[in-house]
């Protein structure tokens, strides 16, 4: 009786205390009286101000027209450098790179000198891989949290894995597939050509008495000291116009030139232990046969890793929506960069994922206008992906200011002028609405492979010379005890610091930088005369904060037509330090962010003629009566 009456006061203790920290954590934010009583915060990836003028100047956005001519319409400033998540987390948190500790969309280790990607921490956990975000500063959502008002996020960049909120969350980009990447296709095909056996991207396939039998490939795992891919049998019958996909005693049809419906997937990766995953397959042709599947997604009502908070929450929406992408890029760019679909497939899968989101915005918004206080943020994120694949030559601004553009971006931006007419008719005068975008874009004509570069002059020194076929990626053939710099990521470039870099030769950074920077700015290309680089940036020139130590020790800022070779970006190489793009990537917004701002939209007007990206966090918190924290660098844009 007296060990009962024990436990009974310690559980009583115990929930104090867990109240007090509660009550301590609300106390902490400073409420005064608040401006609006909802905020809808709409993202646009990649909304172009060029483009969007000119647009509006030929009379095809007349709801963005409108919200123009009645509430703002300015540039929103990107960050250094205009990298996705690095521009999304300084407008959630209104910090500098050197305060929320994104910088490029690669990272390096400076004890290994490999890359990491910057969306998310992989992490060995008891149940094997997990994850950890790298961001240090509070998103505005984690302090509206705390100040108890209700605070919806769904599909904002750099939010995975999702973290607890008062409301509902769903990661984007940085939400894998079900084997930890970020995007991959395969192709299966009876043409004559090799299969693909070290990426399973290219599966050679034949019939046998009516059916094709292969298999579709899932987690890896290790068994007997060999990671192995966990695979799935599948079985196709092809038919004159359409195949059945036999997967688990399950059928599905899908029609030639037409996306099937989802699939799913089970996957056994120990003795008690399931992951499930869904994809999508597109029939190219039933003679000879060609399917090309979509990477295999995380289940979002069976997650293997969580994806949203609540952790249900992923599986509740689909239940009200159905099955979704998941995945934090699911757009089929490298199938489409590769020509193994065309430029119909990829349009259509474009539509697909639109009508997906504007399902997700519209299930979400009703309950929005429901509750009488809120934030609510949505980021449409397909508009990056249309721009870079779909791009034009003649949208390079001539000096007349006149340029053209491509249909299937135009197309783009008209359908969401259409969704935006619909959200005007729905909000009413105490719901202040912010449209933002990241950056803006511009033409990808020639790379600059910067190691190559670093080489050329004498900061870099190989141990073999490489010939045509060999990249030499993840600095193979590098040799660092002679080595004063290197290049990793988008817009990077490290010095090879003594004491820092594991290897590291450098006793003077500062001396290094200096000669880097003199030399760089002056890189002209013989081809088309002009100079690659705009300006290189010493990390000081552009960051303050107590992370300042972990940034590239210098930021490149490219002329528009140029940006870093893609062999640059994971320590690699090419032959001449300039080369031509010959990818259907061809638009990039990868520069000097002075040439790409994004666009602002608001319905209520804005005394400036710019703003940027760090203002958006402290205007959300002014708006809803929170008082700023001092360490935010942007400032409220309603003053």
């Amino acid at each position: 009786m007296k060990n009962k009456k024990i436990i009974k006061y310690v559980l009583v203790f115990l929930i104090l205390i867990i109240l007090t920290g509660i009550l301590s954590c609300k106390n902490n934010i400073k409420m005064t009286n608040a401006k609006y009583d909802k905020i809808l915060i709409i993202g646009i990836d990649g909304m172009d101000p060029r483009i969007t003028n000119k647009l509006i100047e030929e009379e095809k956005l007349p709801n963005f027209k409108k919200l123009k001519e009645t509430g703002t319409l300015i540039n929103l400033n990107t960050s250094y450098p205009p990298h996705s998540p690095v521009a999304w987390t300084s407008i959630a948190t209104g910090t500098n790179p050197a305060k929320h500790n994104i910088f490029d969309f690669i990272r390096r280790d400076p004890k290994t000198y490999m890359p990491e990607l910057s969306l998310t921490k992989t992490v060995s956990g008891i149940a094997g891989t997990d994850y950890e975000p790298y961001v240090k500063s509070d998103p505005f959502w984690r302090i509206t949290s705390k100040a108890g008002i209700p605070s919806t996020v769904i599909r904002w960049p750099v939010t995975f894995p999702p973290e607890r909120i008062e409301g509902n969350m769903l990661s984007g980009l940085g939400v894998p597939d079900i084997k930890g990447f970020l995007s991959g296709y395969t192709l299966y095909t009876s043409k004559d050509i090799k299969s693909d056996k070290t990426s399973n991207k290219i599966i050679k396939v034949k019939e046998d008495n009516g059916i094709i039998k292969t298999e579709i490939f899932g987690p890896r795992t290790r068994k007997s000291n060999e990671i192995i891919d966990i695979k799935v049998p599948i079985g196709i019958k092809a038919f004159e116009d359409s195949a059945n996909i036999i997967i688990q005693n399950n059928k599905y049809t899908v029609k030639v030139n037409g996306w099937s419906n989802w699939i799913r997937a089970k996957f056994k990766v120990g003795m008690f232990k399931n992951v499930y995953g869904i994809f999508k397959a597109y029939l190219i042709s039933t003679n000879p046969f060609e399917m090309y599947i979509t990477a295999i997604q995380i289940d979002p009502e069976n997650p293997m890793s969580d994806i949203s908070y609540p952790k249900d929450y992923s599986s509740d929406l689909a239940k009200q929506i159905g099955l979704y992408y998941t995945l934090g890029m699911p757009e089929e760019t490298d199938g489409f960069i590769d020509n193994k679909i065309d430029e119909k497939a990829f349009l259509k899968h474009i539509d697909q994922i639109e009508e997906e989101r504007d399902k997700m915005f519209w299930e979400e918004f009703n309950n929005f206008k429901k509750i009488k206080n809120g934030v609510y943020t949505f980021v449409y994120d397909s508009s990056d992906r249309v721009q870079h694949v779909f791009w034009d030559e003649k949208l390079l601004e001539e000096d007349d200011g006149i340029f053209s553009l491509n249909k299937v971006v135009e197309d783009y931006f008209i359908k969401k002028d259409e969704f935006i007419g619909k959200v005007l008719k729905e909000i009413d005068d105490e719901t202040l609405l912010i449209i933002v975008s990241d950056h803006g874009f511009t033409s990808f004509e020639r790379a600059v492979s910067i190691n190559t570069w670093l080489v050329e002059n004498g900061f870099m020194t190989l141990n073999k010379e490489l010939d045509e076929n060999e990249d030499g990626s993840l600095f193979k053939y590098v040799d660092w005890s002679k080595t004063k710099a290197y290049s990793l990521g988008f817009n990077s470039i490290y010095i090879n610091v003594k004491d820092r870099e594991s290897k590291g030769i450098v006793e003077d950074r500062e001396k290094i930088v200096e000669e880097i920077i003199s030399k760089l700015e002056d890189l002209k290309d013989k081809k088309t005369g002009k100079k690659a680089i705009n300006k290189a940036y010493k990390r000081e020139e552009i960051y303050n904060g107590n992370l300042i130590g972990d940034a590239p020790d210098i930021v490149i800022g490219f002329n528009p037509g140029y940006r870093m070779a893609w062999q640059t970006a994971i320590g690699g190489f090419t032959k001449d330090v300039l080369i031509d793009n010959t990818k259907k990537w061809d638009g990039d917004h990868l520069v000097d962010p002075v040439f790409v701002p994004g666009v602002l939209f608001s319905n209520i007007k804005f005394n400036k003629k710019s703003a940027s990206q760090m203002d958006i966090a402290p205007t959300v918190l002014d708006a809803l009566g929170i008082e700023i924290p001092q360490n935010l660098d942007g400032k409220s844009l309603l003053n």
